[in-house]
């Protein structure tokens, strides 16, 4: 069974309680390698993206671009180990293309042929 970690906000500097969400640099089901940026965050002093701890995929992202958090608060969580697998949006693009090449070929199967005279 694959483990799950937790992604939390870093210490960013002394007197630094709460950072802005900035970016998402990994969407969920994204493949990361531990140290990979997955969030970027920033602050009135420093900008720093929240590196992933380990190897695997993104599983959930809790805070969105403009929310803020806090020195320690969950922003994503991600199991370890996973194999990242075809987005909804990217596997539904690429099933009407195999439909479409099938039914090409059973048309031209069951088309007529014309034989020279």
């Amino acid at each position: 069974m694959a483990e799950t970690l937790a992604i939390k906000v870093p210490s960013v500097g002394e007197s630094i309680t709460e950072v802005l969400i900035a970016e998402i640099l990994k969407p969920v089901g994204a493949s990361v390698n531990v140290d990979d940026g997955v969030i970027s965050l920033e602050t009135d002093k420093v900008n720093v993206d929240v590196p992933a701890p380990g190897t695997g995929v993104i599983t959930q992202i809790l805070k969105q671009p403009g929310e803020t958090a806090r020195v320690g608060d969950i922003v994503a969580y991600m199991e370890v180990g996973a194999a990242a697998t075809a987005t909804a949006p990217a596997a539904a693009a690429a099933a009407p293309a195999v439909t479409e090449a099938k039914a090409g070929s059973k048309a031209q199967a069951d088309a007529p042929r014309v034989m020279p005279a």
